[in-house]
């Protein structure tokens, strides 16, 4: 196995873990299987066990350990069973970053072709037809069909300020329309200089990350980066909070780049959003992607709070503690019925607040916990923040002098 891909900080992170099992009491994958390789503890310490066999006196004294190909199964079923929720780095008394590394140890392994079966099919719809579903690329924006009054261009300007780059799921999965038609209804409301991408915007390549193929990933990254260019926009948003962080992580541009809640977040604050009072008793749930990994936690809870009439109720896990839906990591794709499983104890969490209606601003989130809902035969009104913000935006919005539009952080 070749370390060469883990950075001295991860070689020391690895080294660092003190065996405490902190980590133990919010991993959600350890809170169902209970089995101690399985939890974060158990993946270092096997990483640990393994780099003392290659480079420690061992290895020195009597040669390298090499692993069979059932130790590398068993450690690939290890690491990829997991949400990449992110909660256990937060958690950690030695500030562990276990979520970057375990992105590290599924590059290891995919270059070793151990890695879950499923994965294959992901992999080869990203690259061939840039999306995770398989479908033609020049589907991306059916989901128009569902706004009225489409104009002719259907939003794929040659030129524009901001570019909305969809996102996969929301492109491709009817459960998700709602998102880019309710957001695409605000900014056509507001007077946004906006363009989609339309068939030139490819999967983000977030799902090759998580599943190990980040050289794979590169074509994706420059291939979204010249598209935006084309347009000669300067901004860029997004309602997908993995294409969010991929980007700002991994795209290196210098386009500015904001999660919808924050774009929206500041329309309200320019007087572009004005609200009509509607009573509801909401509650929010932060995805692992734009809480934890991003750091937006703010923006989504002071838009609810600047809309009169709407009672906002925290969930007892909230912000850097708020539970997994399940949903990440491509875990719905590798073990779907554990993945189910930690979306039932989410949605325990949601009816104890009392809450009228679940607000979120992830679409896989979205799609997890209104599937699951509906399997257990349970009626939970479940929406995406800005289908609310269009469901209470007054009728005859003033469009004010185009300005510079600031970043609004989490």
């Amino acid at each position: 196995m070749d370390l060469s891909k883990l950075s001295p900080k991860q070689l020391l992170e690895i080294d660092a873990c003190t065996r405490c099992g902190e980590c133990l009491h919010y991993c959600p994958i350890y809170s169902q299987k209970g089995e101690e390789g399985i939890n974060p503890r158990g993946k270092i310490h096997a990483m640990k066990r393994f780099i003392r066999g290659q480079y420690g006196l061992w290895a020195k004294l009597f040669g390298k350990k090499r692993l069979t190909e059932e130790e590398l199964k068993k450690f690939s079923d290890m690491v990829y069973c997991c949400t990449l929720c992110g909660e256990c780095g937060t958690q950690c008394p030695v500030s562990i970053d276990s979520r970057s590394l375990w992105f590290v140890l599924k590059e290891v392994l995919a270059d070793l072709g151990h890695y879950p079966k499923p994965l294959k099919m992901m992999k080869g719809h990203v690259l061939q037809d840039h999306n995770i579903s398989g479908h033609d690329n020049t589907q991306r924006t059916d989901w128009l069909e569902g706004i009225a009054g489409v104009p002719t261009h259907r939003y794929q300007k040659e030129k524009a300020e901001v570019v909305y780059f969809v996102g996969c799921v929301s492109a491709y999965f009817p459960m998700a329309y709602k998102i880019p038609q309710s957001f695409v209804s605000i900014l056509e409301r507001t007077g946004i200089d906006f363009t989609l991408l339309g068939g030139a915007e490819w999967c983000c390549g977030f799902p090759l990350l998580v599943g190990g193929f980040r050289k794979e990933a590169q074509a994706l990254f420059q291939h979204n980066i010249e598209s935006v260019k084309s347009k000669a926009a300067h901004t860029v948003v997004f309602s997908c909070p993995s294409c969010y962080h991929t980007w700002l992580k991994d795209y290196q541009t210098e386009f500015r780049l904001f999660d919808s809640t924050q774009f929206l977040l500041t329309l309200i604050q320019e007087g572009r959003i004005r609200f009509i009072e509607k009573k509801v008793k909401v509650t929010y749930h932060d995805p692992c992607d734009l809480g934890r990994v991003s750091g937006v936690y703010e923006a989504p809870r002071e838009i609810l709070r600047s809309m009169p009439g709407v009672e906002f109720v925290e969930l007892p896990n909230n912000r850097e503690r708020c539970k997994c839906c399940g949903g990440g990591g491509l875990l719905e794709m590798i073990e779907p019925d554990l993945s189910a499983t930690l979306a039932k104890e989410k949605i325990r969490e949601i009816q104890a607040t009392g809450a009228d209606l679940l607000i979120t601003s992830c679409q896989q989130c979205l799609r997890t916990i209104q599937s699951t809902a509906r399997k257990m035969k349970l009626r939970l009104k479940t929406t995406y923040i800005t289908e609310i913000v269009l469901m209470h935006m007054e009728e005859n919005e003033v469009k004010v002098e185009e300005k510079e539009i600031p970043f609004i952080p989490g």
